[in-house]
């Protein structure tokens, strides 16, 4: 068994057994400054994709400085009926939430309502966490170096007690349960549900009008069909059977947001942007600059990949690079951002 992040990196998605006829629907026309045949070799290489992988469907989201330069759709949604993937059609992104949650906790910051170096006590004391160590601070929950063990925020039992294995700072180690407990400082600070602050510091003035802050049953009618493994009593192969994978909740700030590369788009333009909207900065100069630091090796992510809040950093061709996947049961994402050269491309498949 491999973990979520492992799967990501070999490229193993799950599929399915039998052959398919490729759609693509493309909703933004490429323009005659070589996004043409950039276009046509991405076609023939996400078919090739697909194909190999066995994925029933791919959205994808393309864009530089000067605006959205490609968005399209591959494959199918419903496997049965062999349905085209719409372009409307929700995916979840997993933990490229962890970035939106992140500039939420920049924007309190530029308006003085948080200090990151505090300790998390002083703001959650009721957090079940015993350490011997110093006081665990808002950026060592950001940067995965609290030395916490993952697991759950709240165990039912009430006697536990998160205990770190090692001072904090020293090394990462991803920890969504880090998250989770920054997701209810956002709560506590904002004074309302994290949903509701992300819609209101990042999908409005985005203009994601679609995107889903949250995922429950709710919003389940708009999320994309997607699909897991049929038998899990055995390892599965990449041309194994698959059937529909059940519904899901995700409302805390480990992985909660839901998302069309229509949407994705426009969050990639403001990372493209060095955190400017289309209305102004999302957060402040400084706010950005701290977002999109090295904060901390992060070997886990590569060789030579640092943490920032919420967001890989690292190098690539010699240009800064921002970049983060996402798994959830039954969709893989993943974002990239380069800062250097100003393109960013969003992908996620079912």
């Amino acid at each position: 068994m491999l973990n979520r992040r492992e799967i990501l990196t070999m490229g193993g998605i799950a599929g399915l057994a039998l052959s398919r006829r490729l759609w693509v629907a493309d909703a933004a026309a490429a323009d005659a400054s070589g996004h043409d045949a950039l276009a046509q070799a991405l076609d023939a290489f996400v078919a090739q994709y697909l194909d190999d992988w066995n994925v029933p469907g791919l959205t994808l989201a393309l864009v530089d400085r000067s605006g959205v330069r490609r968005l399209a759709t591959y494959g199918v949604e419903r496997l049965d009926l062999e349905l085209p993937l719409e372009a409307n059609r929700l995916f979840q992104i997993g933990s490229i939430s962890k970035s939106f949650v992140a500039l939420c906790l920049m924007q309190l910051r530029d308006e003085g309502k948080l200090d990151l170096a505090a300790p998390i006590a002083h703001y959650l004391p009721w957090l079940r966490i015993d350490s011997t160590f110093e006081p665990l601070t808002v950026h060592h929950l950001m940067t995965h170096s609290a030395g916490l063990p993952d697991g759950a925020l709240w165990p039912v039992d009430a006697s536990v007690r998160h205990r770190p294995r090692i001072p904090p700072g020293q090394q990462f180690h991803y920890c969504n349960m880090g998250w989770q407990a920054l997701g209810d400082l956002i709560e506590l600070l904002d004074g309302r549900l994290l949903g509701a602050s992300l819609r209101a510091r990042i999908l409005e003035p985005l203009g994601m009008r679609d995107t889903s802050p949250i995922t429950d049953f709710g919003m389940r009618a708009r999320l994309a069909t997607s699909y897991w493994p049929k038998f899990g009593d055995r390892p599965y192969a990449r041309d194994g059977l698959l059937s529909e994978a059940p519904s899901i909740i995700a409302t805390d700030g480990a992985g909660c947001v839901s998302s069309t590369a229509a949407d994705m788009a426009r969050y990639l333009k403001m990372l493209v942007d060095g955190g400017l909207g289309p209305t102004g900065p999302l957060v402040s100069a400084d706010g950005f600059a701290r977002f999109s630091a090295p904060h901390i090796p992060a070997g886990e992510f590569g060789a030579g990949a640092r943490y920032g809040y919420g967001i890989v950093v690292d190098q690539l061709d010699g240009h800064r690079r921002l970049r983060h996947t996402g798994g959830m049961v039954s969709f893989a994402s993943a974002l990239e951002v380069d800062l250097d050269g100003g393109f960013g491309v969003f992908v996620s498949v079912n």
